[in-house]
């Protein structure tokens, strides 16, 4: 899969998501990097699937892959590959009913779609509920204006770009307002210091869809997660909870629970993922990552 999105291939994946929790939890720990590249667009059948057979087909231009086994008894399984005209064109046609059949897993934002996302966001925020977030960077609305404008001064940010970046923090602390007057917020927060130098945090602007990678310093870094604490204490219904051990770097799950799950790729070019699927977003908000295969 990594080798076939190196080459700048775009895959259509029907996922099978009749699957124990273990299985899904597997799955998305795999999946969620790939689907940040963009070029995944992730499909489900709705109906039930076979509890006896299990299929297997991959197809694209030039070779087909098919296996079949019977559910339980996967390393008896046989898989087939050709590479011959004929067998791959009526894999090909298969491979095309099937997607027909097949519905959209995640609604997907790119930056073409900027206004819908953001509109989505502040729609929402009016919302009772509670969120849960997993974060790989702080987010915005926990810093001071004089945080923000010295991290945009240190990565020599144009001055007319860092009014755009002001106001996006403006309309996030805004936001998390709105939520924490009806709701509450919990987020886990990356503390790290030994991976700092190796893998830099960036500010979080994805959903701005801001086109360059701004970096925290080390000291920066310190001082927002200070403040993130401060922020905690200053707001009831807000909880940080730090993870010295995150799962992903630059990607961002936020979750309202029983509602929705938002992926996020936080390095630039931004994407988001919306799930609404009871199953897949059940995976999510019982997570604890990183999975371990037993």
């Amino acid at each position: 899969m990594a080798m076939m999105l190196k080459k700048g291939l775009h895959l259509n994946q029907i996922h099978n998501i009749d699957r124990s929790f273990e299985d899904m939890m597997l799955g998305l720990e795999s999946w969620i990097p790939m689907y940040m590249t963009g070029q995944i667009s992730p499909y489900y059948l709705k109906n039930a699937q076979d509890n006896v057979f299990s299929h297997f087909l991959k197809v694209s231009g030039s070779v087909a892959l098919t296996g079949e086994a019977i559910c339980g008894y996967h390393n008896e399984g046989r898989y087939y590959l050709t590479k011959y005209k004929e067998e791959v064109a009526y894999y090909q046609k298969r491979a095309k009913r099937l997607l027909s059949k097949a519905s959209p897993l995640m609604e997907i934002y790119r930056q073409d779609r900027e206004r819908e996302y953001n509109t989505f966001l502040q729609s929402d925020s009016q919302a009772e509920g509670h969120r849960h977030f997993i974060l790989s960077a702080l987010s915005l609305y926990t810093a001071t204006d004089d945080l923000i404008d010295r991290i945009l001064r240190n990565n020599k940010i144009p001055d007319t770009e860092q009014a755009e970046i002001r106001n996006h923090v403006a309309i996030q602390r805004k936001m998390a307002d709105e939520i924490l007057q009806h709701g509450s917020i919990t987020e886990e927060i990356p503390s790290l210091k030994d991976e700092f130098k190796q893998y830099p945090i960036i500010m979080p602007l994805s959903g701005m869809f801001y086109e360059k990678d701004i970096l925290y310093s080390w000291d920066d870094y310190r001082e927002h997660l200070k403040q993130a604490k401060e922020y905690a204490k200053q707001h009831t219904n807000y909880t940080a909870v730090e993870n010295h051990s995150p799962a992903f770097r630059n990607i961002q799950i936020h979750i309202r629970v029983g509602k929705w799950v938002i992926v996020s790729k936080n390095k630039t070019p931004a994407i988001h993922f919306l799930i609404r699927h009871p199953k897949m977003r059940n995976a999510f908000e019982n997570m604890v990552v990183p999975v371990m295969e037993k």
